[in-house]
């Protein structure tokens, strides 16, 4: 089985909903091939989103409710203005030369919505790195270099010219689920 994912690390949903299929992947005991394409909520030059009063009541009503229903941890960031994240995205292409895409991301995804952590530091995607035993010298002179910038901003301009209307949005063996699932429920009875 492979499942695509079009995510962005500072969406809220993109984290929920996927703590939602690794809980059910592991019920499952499925080890899918996973695939991801950066969708940035707010690339270069866009301004980035600030972190506000409106913004937190939002979260609290309607991320934290679901996720607590779901037993998922997750936390209001604060860091301001929201982090941009092409670097965490180049930082993929590294792991997944090693075969350690999935982690990466969800190493990535908790570093902002569990640890409150700046996904957009070098510093900070090299410790996920460090911990992941990637290649530290490799991983972090990949990102201070921008090797991948010209391919990340390639792959960023297709994966928006995707037909999909939100994030996260999921692919079954490339066949894209109407909506995203957010409930353990929906998911196991797709894979069913």
């Amino acid at each position: 089985m492979k499942i695509s994912i079009i995510l962005d690390f500072i969406c809220p949903y993109c984290f929920v909903g996927e703590k939602i299929l690794e809980k059910v992947l592991k019920e499952k005991n499925i080890t899918p091939e996973f695939k991801f394409l950066p969708y940035e909520l707010c690339p270069e030059p866009k301004p980035q989103a600030v972190v506000n009063e409106a913004g937190k009541i939002y979260f609290e009503k309607n991320i934290v409710e679901w996720a607590n229903s779901e037993n998922i941890l997750i936390n209001f960031p604060t860091i301001n203005p929201k982090p941009r994240t092409a670097l965490a995205f180049e930082g993929l292409y590294i792991a997944e030369k090693y075969n350690k895409g999935i982690e990466y991301i969800r190493e990535v995804l908790d570093a902002y919505w569990v640890l409150n952590q700046d996904i957009g530091s070098i510093d900070v995607l090299t410790k996920i790195a460090k911990k992941l035993t990637l290649p530290e010298d490799e991983f972090y002179n990949a990102l201070n270099s921008r090797v991948f910038k010209d391919k990340h901003y390639k792959f960023n301009l297709e994966v928006s010219d995707y037909d999909f209307d939100v994030v996260p949005t999921f692919y079954i063996d490339d066949v894209q689920l109407e909506n995203f699932p957010r409930k353990i429920e929906t998911w196991l009875q797709i894979l069913n």
